[in-house]
């Protein structure tokens, strides 16, 4: 039987139908139980007479409801769940009192869309919801109030067409306007002091966070914030104070704001109860559990509200069973301040649990059941205060106690390291006097040590000196072999012309005649012409040995710069060319010496000091060339040339060659590779002190058995 009832004032058909209704419903009670009745000023529970139906396509009409079947709810408080279909409510009021002015309350204000119809004719009387902005409501609540306009014993049917992205319930409420009114107001009075209590802790909690810096403090005024913004969010009080006119943020509030209490909720868990030390394992897994929020985060993002609310439920089932066994598994590791967040949270969930046996009709809906979980966040909240209280004061307690023990630990410390200091003051005495007897013996070892250094190095300065002096006695020599070799056929050459010319003197003196004949043939006895070519050869010979003479004593000269101590501009061309002339006669045998000299600009230098420099570097090119064999074809090769401004000097020779150890040795004083007798080890030392004196840089390239290039770089002023 069909119990819509249209009413209209102006109809007399519908007058019709209403007096036939009115029959019915008046002859019999016994059928019409799904009829609400009105029969005084308070305020009742609607808790039978819903009637339901689904709209999955989400395209019925008012007009088109009549024809469609309607479900009774057989629960107080019809729970619809998570859907994307319309709903339509179906109910049927008749007013047994003398009131006319009614007010029905949708006390679920998180609803997306509410329309609600005072009959079937199609007049729509309100049409709002979390998608109009709060000043669209006529009632400045967040429950959804409509008024009624039941003239007293009339009888109509109401229709609400609901859709909501969250679960849905249908807690309807009916009562006078004054009556609903006031308990509105003790509705809002319960509110207020669930935000004030809750404003306590969190600015209560700020102000211990600024003043002791314990980060547990932070974490957990951001997860107070959280959770009161989610029971706010629940109560509609968030869309009607803080985002009135957004609805936007208000529709999507309610996933944004839970998934946020449960990220902060595990993070400030982890950090209360220290998982960190007590087990990481634990601490990992908060990490994994805020893993679903964000998926469903992604989930509402794309528009898949139904898939984003059911996983952030399972989630925080998941949560809240973690979040219960944790605080266990560390209290019996000896973490006590564990009780205090084992006993706040326990608090919450049970608020939770209560609040959801109320939706599934086990315990009744009425305020109490209503604001559990409110209630149970409060006491969570100032329970974790004190827990955090409690820890502050663990911590204290820790901290003066240890502090007492490390008092009591400096003061065994002191005492000991006075007896400590007895003990060293004797031990320091003696090693003392041991080590002044060290001293005097390491002085006069490192005296002898410095005469042994300049000795050596004395002797390899007259090793160099005795390799010179070698060397310009043979160059000498041969010049002068060479001068004296033509002195005694010049003597007789110069005698015959002498004796030619005093025959030719007698001649002329006494007047005698002599014959020409004679005269002749002793000039071909002598050989005029031959005689004359021998003299200009021998005298060429004899200045050429005076030539090579002098051009030694030069290179000597220039080599040994006898005021080397100064610093002087000089061309270094000419040192290297002046010690490869007194090296000459130390030249391998199938080598050649390559010159390269580029016209370089005069420097700054020590000039003796650095022309020791290229002795030495030249006598160990032409030493590893012998090595290498002297039947051999190798060569040294001698560059100077200007870049960036500095002076390159490259040495490179085609002998034996060294390997990476000699080149990390070869600076080392007194090492050398040369054989015993052969070598003192300080020459390249001496190299590289000079090199470094002038401020300059030496570079070795070197492979076993194809030669070595060692290349100075000079700058043109001296640096050091």
């Amino acid at each position: 039987m069909n119990r819509s009832i249209t009413y209209s004032s102006n109809s007399i058909k519908q007058k019709i139908k209403c007096i036939v209704v009115f029959a019915l419903l008046f002859i019999g009670d016994i059928y019409a139980e799904d009829t609400i009745r009105l029969r005084g000023p308070d305020v009742i529970n609607i808790s039978s007479g819903i009637y339901i139906y689904e709209d999955a396509g989400n395209k019925l009409t008012i007009q088109e409801l009549p024809s469609q079947n309607f479900t009774l709810s057989t629960h107080k408080v019809p729970n619809l769940g998570i859907s994307n279909s319309t709903f339509w409510i179906r109910l049927t009021i008749k007013n047994c009192s003398q009131l006319s002015s009614y007010l029905i309350d949708l006390s679920l204000p998180t609803i997306d869309e509410v329309d609600f119809y005072a009959d079937d004719s199609g007049m729509v009387h309100q049409n709002i919801g979390e998608n109009q902005v709060f000043s669209a409501r006529k009632f400045k609540e967040p429950d959804y109030i409509f008024e009624l306009n039941l003239m007293p014993n009339e009888c109509r049917t109401f229709y609400f067409k609901i859709k909501s992205k969250e679960g849905i319930q249908l807690p309807f409420k009916i009562g006078s306007d004054q009556e609903l009114q006031n308990e509105l107001k003790n509705k809002g009075i319960l509110s207020g002091i669930y935000l004030g209590i809750m404003a306590v802790m969190f600015f209560y909690n700020l102000f211990l966070f600024f003043s002791t810096k314990d980060r547990s403090y932070l974490y957990y005024i951001i997860y107070v914030a959280f959770i009161f913004l989610t029971q706010t969010s629940l109560h509609g009080y968030t869309f009607q104070y803080l985002w009135p006119n957004h609805p936007g943020i208000a529709k999507y509030a309610l996933f944004i704001f839970p998934s946020m209490s449960g990220i902060t909720g595990v993070l400030f868990m982890s950090v209360f109860l220290q998982l960190k030390i007590y087990s990481p394992l634990l601490k990992k897994i908060t990490y994994v559990l805020c893993l679903p929020y964000l998926v469903s985060f992604a989930f509402i993002a794309f528009g898949n509200a139904i898939a984003s609310q059911i996983l952030l439920e399972m989630n925080s089932l998941i949560i809240s069973i973690f979040m219960l066994i944790t605080p266990i598994l560390i209290m019996r590791k000896g973490f006590k301040p564990a009780k205090f967040f084992l006993v706040a949270w326990s608090t919450f969930l049970l608020g939770i649990l209560i609040y959801i046996l109320k939706d599934f009709e086990v315990l009744p809906f009425n305020n109490f059941t209503r604001y559990t979980m409110q209630l149970g966040s409060a006491l969570e909240t100032v329970l974790l205060s004190f827990a955090l209280a409690d820890r502050i004061n663990s911590l204290k307690k820790e901290k003066e106690l240890s502090q007492k023990r490390m008092f009591d630990t400096m003061k065994e410390n002191e005492m000991l390291i006075k007896e400590q200091n007895i003990l060293l003051e004797d031990k320091v005495n003696e090693r003392t006097l041991e080590l002044n007897k060290i001293n005097e013996a390491l002085t006069t070892a490192l005296s002898n040590l410095k005469k042994t250094q300049t000795q050596l190095v004395n002797a390899e300065k007259m090793a160099t000196v005795g390799q010179l002096t070698a060397g310009i006695a043979h160059e000498i020599n041969n010049p002068i072999n060479f001068v004296s070799g033509n002195i005694k056929p010049l003597k007789l050459d110069i005698q015959d012309v002498l004796e030619l010319i005093n025959k030719y003197e007698k001649f002329a003196a006494e007047n005698v005649n002599v014959e020409q004949s004679e005269i002749e043939a002793f000039r071909k006895s002598i050989d005029i012409d031959l005689l004359k070519t021998e003299m200009n050869e021998l005298l060429t010979g004899i200045e050429e040995g005076a030539k090579r003479t002098a051009e030694i004593v030069s290179g000597l000269r220039n080599f040994s710069r006898l005021d080397e101590s100064e610093i002087k501009e000089v061309d270094i061309n000419e040192g290297i060319n002046s010690t490869l002339v007194l090296l000459r006669n130390n030249t391998p045998p199938n080598t050649k010496v390559i010159l390269e000299l580029e016209e370089l600009p005069l420097i700054e230098c020590y000039p003796g000091k650095l022309n020791q420099v290229f002795m030495n570097l030249f006598s160990n090119a032409f030493y590893a060339i012998r090595e290498k064999g002297a039947e051999l074809q190798n060569s040294l090769i001698i560059k100077t040339y200007q870049k960036n401004n500095q002076i390159k000097v490259e040495v490179m020779d085609t002998g034996i060659g060294m390997n990476e150890e000699t080149k990390k040795k070869i600076f080392e004083p007194f090492f050398s590779t040369k054989k015993i007798g052969e070598g003192t080890g300080l020459g390249m030392s001496i190299v590289n002190e000079i090199i470094i004196h002038h401020g300059a840089e030496i570079s070795i390239e070197s492979e076993v058995g194809k030669g070595t290039k060692i290349t100075l770089t000079l700058n043109k002023k001296i640096k050091c």
